[in-house]
């Protein structure tokens, strides 16, 4: 019995740990809301030449570290940064390459104010959706997401369009886009994983491309 409840005390302080490392790590995925910030104050063609040298940059960096010759690098990343990581990020190609090329094809492909919101809702609703799903997730998926996070997704991401709304002027055709694109983007999030595409990639990508075709036939 004594070891019985051994095991679940380091269960229950394991799971917290993770949660810990998730707040963290979603903390600082949070801070990429100044790529938003950036893209509001500048033109399309700046904001995807800036967007576009930091991906080069960060990719260059990334295929450095996991050379051979570099190795050690790479290992004071893993010893020092390892609970910012993910387990294929520790020798591989952390998500941030992801997250970036996310950013730079939505502010190449979308007008400003989807690209802005799309990038939005993959900062602030990913980040909620794993933190919710993780601290109160009870009805799950097969693939282990639940229902919570999703519904956690959707709300956030209703809020910040809220927020837009109020701080861009958005129109009422836009908004009525949104509303109808923010809970299929969190259901391609759920399914990121079995579509095999990053949802650093998928979730502004999905968003952008639906609000888009959305938008056009609501403007006619």
């Amino acid at each position: 019995m004594a070891q019985s409840e051994k095991a679940i005390e380091q269960s229950e302080k394991a799971k917290s740990q993770k949660f810990r490392h998730e707040i963290a790590r979603k903390l600082l995925h949070m801070c990429s809301f100044l790529i938003v910030i950036f893209i509001y104050l500048t033109d399309k063609k700046t904001a995807c030449i800036v967007i576009g040298a930091i991906l080069a940059l960060l990719f260059v960096g990334n295929t450095i570290l996991l050379s051979s010759h570099f190795r050690f690098l790479n290992e004071f990343k893993v010893k020092y940064f390892s609970f910012l990581l993910r387990d294929n990020e520790k020798y591989g190609y952390i998500s941030s390459n992801w997250f970036l090329l996310g950013c730079f094809l939505s502010v190449l492909l979308f007008q400003k104010e989807i690209a802005m919101l799309a990038i939005t809702v993959l900062i602030f609703g990913d980040a909620f959706a794993a933190l919710i799903g993780m601290k109160f997730g009870k009805h799950k998926f097969k693939n282990g997401k639940s229902w919570e996070g999703t519904i956690g997704f959707i709300g956030v991401s209703y809020l910040l369009l809220a927020g837009f709304y109020l701080v861009l002027n958005l129109t009422l055709s836009f908004v009525a886009a949104a509303l109808i694109v923010i809970p299929i983007t969190a259901v391609a999030e759920v399914y990121s994983k079995q579509i095999k595409i990053d949802d650093n990639l998928l979730i502004p990508l999905i968003f952008g491309i639906l609000m888009t075709g959305l938008f056009c036939i609501f403007l006619k």
